[in-house]
């Protein structure tokens, strides 16, 4: 019989999915109590100057954290700053083993935990080992353990321990991902910047109409817009151009998975908007959403702006990812039309092509480029040209040469492609 597993650490990240937006811009962080396979105590970092989510958890579990071991996304604090260091905390609970996924960048941090807290007699686990060491076999009785106590004479075969381990290196993959924004952060000061496109498997973004307006085109499937949808959920803000706002009307919301809408971030340009735009705009009207535009012209309807000075795109663009790194924000998902996307490729061409630029620091960070296999998406643009509905396809910009390509994943019949510039 094959083993279900569970893994602690998975939990604790579910946690600090929750933490987004609400701890910027101190790193969002989960945290899990667990004593005798059973979670006692769960907790996420709160807002600047509240408690941490280690602070969170042991809370949570009070009398029940003697004795008990904590699993944690990110490395625990050490030093003193707006709230006492969470490694005293942990040592005044009584906690008996710490596990982290994730080293914290921040020099006051970094490295400093596990001494102070083996020097208690603590037993510390951390990266892709606390990850692995967090997963566990599921017991009959619904509680979890790294020894069952229903079927204790149960050994766990070779394909079960390698399973284990596989887990355990997928969710550290996972909280890897997830600190790759605050990682860039604490090292550069900015916020990191990812973009998300997807393209037929004919290399289009959209349809143009009879008079050359963008229309949307369904291109990805479920499984894809899932993870986008998570992706949206990791970011404390999501950016798209006035011409994708205007064409599609998007939510711009977190759906399919659990997690905060991040903030709207609605890049303007030369467009000013109508008062009309500003009422049917969903962005705009609704009463929850937060939004932030940042424009070249002048906006009279919008209430708060950010009027952008300079007279080039990538001179505008870094004044507003400047203005977001001042926010404290992390990470900055982008949505673009196509000629968002053609501004921001170009500018790492022309990096790449002028000598005097070479040290120019790249507009975005990372590219998540979906391409469907599916010919039902083409078949139907071309019904739909046929038919009159629209003029033709939206083709996506020409990558810029000497993108590099790290990563790549299936789901269903859509193939992700992450590059970085």
């Amino acid at each position: 019989m094959t083993m279900e597993f569970t893994n602690y650490m998975q939990l604790a990240l579910q946690q600090a999915f929750f933490a987004i937006g609400e701890s910027r811009p101190n790193p969002a962080v989960g945290a899990v109590v667990v004593k005798d396979g059973i979670v006692v105590g769960k907790g996420r970092t709160q807002r600047p100057g509240s408690a941490h989510a280690e602070v969170m958890a042991l809370r949570d579990a009070g009398e029940l954290a003697c004795g008990a071991s904590i699993f944690v996304t990110l490395e625990p604090c050490c030093h003193y700053g707006r709230t006492p260091p969470c490694t005293k905390a942990i040592i005044e609970a009584g906690i008996k083993k710490v596990y982290f996924a994730h080293s914290d960048p921040n020099p006051v941090v970094h490295g400093k935990s596990r001494a102070i807290l083996e020097e208690a007699g603590i037993e510390v686990h951390e990266g892709v080992d606390a990850c692995i060491c967090a997963c566990v076999d599921e017991c009959p009785n619904g509680e979890s353990s790294t020894e069952c106590r229903v079927f204790e004479f149960r050994v766990m075969s070779p394909e079960d321990r390698a399973m284990r381990e596989g887990e355990g290196r997928e969710v550290f993959r996972e909280v890897e991902r997830f600190f790759e924004a605050y990682d860039y952060f604490v090292r550069t000061k900015r916020t990191f910047v990812e973009i998300k496109s997807a393209v037929s498997q004919d290399g289009f973004m959209g349809c143009i109409d009879a008079v050359g307006n963008y229309m949307p085109l369904a291109i990805t499937k479920p499984g894809a817009n899932c993870w986008n949808h998570e992706l949206r959920a990791m970011s404390d803000a999501v950016l798209v151009g006035a011409g994708t706002l205007l064409a599609d009307n998007p939510s711009l919301n977190v759906r399919y998975v659990e997690g905060h809408d991040p903030v709207k971030v609605i890049w303007a340009g030369h467009h000013e908007f109508t008062a009309y735009e500003i009422t049917h705009l969903v962005v705009f009207s609704s009463k929850n959403s937060k939004f932030l535009v940042y424009s070249s012209v002048a906006q009279p309807h919008v209430a708060d702006f950010v009027l952008l000075p300079h007279e080039s795109f990538a001179e505008n663009w870094r004044e507003m990812i400047s203005d977001l790194s001042a926010r404290g924000m992390h990470r900055l998902m982008v949505e673009p039309g196509a000629g968002l996307a053609r501004e921001l490729f170009n500018d790492v061409a022309n990096a790449q092509n002028d000598a005097p630029l070479q040290n120019v620091r790249p507009l975005w960070n990372r590219l998540d480029l979906w391409r469907s296999t599916d010919s039902s998406v083409d078949e139907k643009l071309d019904q739909l040209i046929e038919q009159g509905a629209v003029k033709g396809g939206l083709e996506y910009p020409e990558l810029p040469a000497g993108l590099v390509a790290k990563e790549s994943a299936v789901i269903g019949p859509d193939v992700l492609t992450v590059y970085y510039p």
